[in-house]
Order: C-alpha cells, then structure tokens, then sequence
C-alpha cells in the first residue's frame, strides 16, 4: 500500500498542485488524468522518487520499491504482442528451462543407484513443483487475460509490436510489467478511453487540486462536479444551463432556450430548493433516444437541427443544435435524418445530473442519491 498525505509543489511561485492526499491499495491500477499542465507527470515522478515536493509525505508499507517507466520509449522489438508479453514471464520461463535441463541430465545418465543421480531427481521434483505452484502451465491464458484487459482483442495478439502506435506499445510494456511485479501501477494518460480501460481507480486531478478518485464506472456514473463531468467520457456529457421551476404538480428544469423538462419525482423535493437559481443539467449522449422508440419519454423531448451525423456501426452519432445548446446524441443507425434535417429526441431524466451553477457541484453526489 502507498499512501500519499498532503503533496504540494509549486514551480516559479505558481501552485501546479496543492494538498494532495490519497491511498494506494495493492494490486490497484491507477490512472492519473487531467488536462495539460495539471500537474500528473510531476505527481508520478515525485511517487517514483524522481522529484522532491515541496512539502507532504509518501508512505510505503514494508516490502514496496518504486519503480519509473519513461513515457517515451524507443521499441526495439519485432515480437508480436503475445510473444512480447510472455517474456514478462521471465522467472517461469528459466525454470521451464531448468527442468528441460536437468530431464536431459537424467536421460543420458545409467547410474540410477547413484547418490548424484537422485539429487538430480530430487532437484527436477522441486523444479516441477514450483513450476506449477506459479502457473507455468498456465502463461499463455495469463498473458491473455492481462491483454484484453488492457483492451487488445484477440486478432492483436499475433501481430507484430511495431505495427502499434507508441501508446499501445507502451500497454504492451504495462501487461508485461503486470506479470512481473503483480503490484501496484500508477500511469498517466491524457486519453479518456485509455483511463476507462486501464485503471481500476482514476485520479482525476484539476486546478492545483485532486477532484475525485474513484473506480472508472463510478466517476462516468457518479462525477463530483462540473469539471469531471465534462473531463471523462467521450463524447463528453451534454450541459444545458437553466433554472429549476414549478409546472403546476411538476418540478421541471427549464433550458435557456425555453424548452421545459420534467424533474424525476425522486429528486424533485431537493431540486425545489435551487427554484430560481442558475442550475446546469448534464446528460449523455446514449441518455438520449429516438422518440419514435417504444417505451421513449414522451413529456422530455428536444428537438435540434442535425450539424453532423458519425456512423459508429449499430449506432449514429448525431450532434444537434437547438438554439445557443449543442449537444450529441447516439441513436439508432436506422435513422434516415441528415445533416440540416430536424430531429427530435427524448431525454432519459433520470439519467441526468444536475451541478450547482455556483460552486459546480453535482448536487446529487455521495451518499446514494444519484
């Protein structure tokens, strides 16, 4: 375990990073991320012991070294991708060896009485003993498994490392380090998608100031506030500026652009109390539907001018204009409309967020009420 209490540095008399704190269990990945400038190559070298702080302490717990991967690398390698990740197999790899050895020993020898000739056997028991009790049987579906966890697909597997740009040559490195030490890793990526896929855990770091850590799902699903919201995922999440209001019974969030959408019944008591206060709406592409779709809400729609179609395979990507609001919706690929057509879609409300137009918090962060 690593834990990191209060690290601040600063360069020129600007703070990159102010008060940093946060735990490291074992066998975590992490993924630093933010935007350029916000201070995550320099947090990773001061934990590798490459740079000092300013002030603020790392604690490791007994056994831990720290070791530091550059982030440009020259490839030397012609291997494919799984041959490249089974080197990392180093250990089980010279013991397969040995035992090879010393079964060729034991072939030529007729002394079978002799003291040296059961030392041999007793040697090539103990070697086929741990070979097992590491799972050197079993390289080839632990390499596979670190692989596709680190997003390769199987086809990747036989091609060659330098057909891959340096960022996957560098996952390459990653499953191979994996398998090595079976431990910590902290990496830094700007690639949202890379963050999603690699990390068990994102450090999401903003302003001088980490702005959330948490398990890759749980910040696309639950984002502490403005800036992480719009930071992960890809396409980023949708804003719309409005205020809150009463519709009679309802509670509704009411766009800049006039149009009016119906608050889910579960948060309309705490969003009553923002009633008149700026309030930005968050809601993802794939929180929107077709509203021809069966089952598709019929009371939240917003209609926009499509300004461009992506074709992704089962899905289109549609980015919409509706007034000052832009926004993009993924939709079903059977849709005929086209760029400048009309299109009108239904939002899925009890997938979206709300921040506080102040402090761009999401008001409905921690605590189960999201």
């Amino acid at each position: 375990m690593i834990s990191i209490n209060k690290l601040s540095i600063s360069f020129t008399g600007k703070t990159l990073f102010d008060d940093v704190s946060f735990i490291i269990k074992d066998k975590d990945r992490i993924g630093l991320t933010g935007k350029n400038g916000a201070g995550k190559s320099t947090l990773l070298k001061i934990l590798s012991g490459l740079q000092e702080p300013d002030s603020g302490t790392i604690v490791l717990t007994t056994g831990h070294e720290i070791g530091y991967l550059p982030q440009e690398m020259i490839p030397d390698s012609t291997k494919t991708i799984m041959d490249e990740t089974l080197t990392a197999f180093d250990k089980t790899n010279a013991l397969e060896k040995e035992i090879e050895k010393l079964s060729a020993q034991l072939a030529e020898r007729t002394d079978y009485e002799s003291e040296e000739y059961h030392k041999l056997i007793e040697r090539l028991t103990e070697a086929n003993e741990r070979f097992h009790l590491i799972g050197g049987n079993d390289r080839m579906g632990m390499a596979e498994k670190v692989l596709l966890g680190l997003g390769f697909k199987r086809s990747d597997f036989e091609r060659s490392i330098t057909e891959f740009s340096s960022g996957w040559q560098m996952r390459v490195e990653l499953a191979e380090l994996h398998k090595k030490l079976d431990t910590i890793m902290i990496y830094v990526t700007h690639d949202q998608t890379e963050a999603m896929t690699l990390g068990t855990k994102i450090v999401v770091l903003n302003g001088g100031y980490i702005q959330q850590v948490a398990r890759p799902r749980e910040i696309y699903e639950d984002p502490v506030n403005l800036f992480v919201a719009g930071f992960i995922g890809s396409p980023t999440m949708n804003f719309f500026e409005g205020t809150i209001e009463k519709d009679g019974e309802h509670t509704v969030f009411r766009a800049k652009n006039g149009t009016a959408l119906k608050v889910p019944a579960a948060r309309a008591a705490v969003l009553s109390g923002y009633a008149g206060k700026k309030v930005v709406m968050g809601i993802r592409s794939e929180d929107f539907h077709d509203v021809r779709e069966t089952g598709a809400d019929a009371e939240n729609r917003i209609r926009g001018r499509v300004t461009a179609r992506e074709l992704l395979g089962a899905e289109s990507m549609y980015w919409l204009e509706n007034g000052a609001d832009e926004f993009a919706a993924k939709l079903p690929v059977t849709l005929s409309e086209r760029v400048g057509d009309s299109l009108e879609v239904a939002a899925d409300m009890s997938r979206a967020h709300f921040f506080d137009g102040e402090t761009e918090n999401n008001i409905f962060y921690a605590g189960g009420q999201q």
